[in-house]
């Protein structure tokens, strides 16, 4: 009777390390990429709010494959115009790329060849992010 008693008691541990090591391989993959989107959000609406305005022409477009609540993420490469003039005196046109949530009702609007409202870091001008507010969409 000793040694079932044994038997039971490790099959329970057993188990319990089965549940917690599968209950963690499933919640810190969720929570790993919560903080990446709030981390991307954060860092998208900081640009739109202190960025320089542009007009970004979406020369191409394609998906990466990610969806997150129905909106695509977009690989997407344009020509950004700012909209002032820069220390040298001129608005000089750049090329950018960039990788964005599209909202899936955006999506007739997002299309090669089509002009976008943009901000960017005059300092980075990797850092771009389109404003969809000024185009109608919160």
């Amino acid at each position: 009777m000793h040694e079932s008693s044994l038997f039971a008691g490790g099959t329970i541990i057993f188990t319990l390390v089965i549940v917690v090591f599968s209950i963690a391989a499933t919640v810190i993959p969720i929570v790993l990429v919560f903080r990446w989107i709030g981390k991307m959000k954060a860092n998208n609406d900081q640009l739109l709010m202190t960025g320089m305005p542009g007009q970004g022409r979406i020369v191409q477009m394609g998906p990466t494959g990610m969806t997150i609540n129905d909106a695509p993420q977009m690989n997407i490469t344009m020509e950004v115009q700012p909209s002032m003039p820069d220390y040298r005196g001129a608005a000089t046109p750049f090329m950018a790329n960039l990788q964005v949530l599209v909202p899936i009702y955006a999506m007739p609007r997002v299309q090669p060849g089509q002009i976008v409202p943009v901000r960017f870091d005059p300092m980075n001008p990797t850092r771009i992010a389109i404003d969809f507010r000024s185009m109608g969409f919160a």
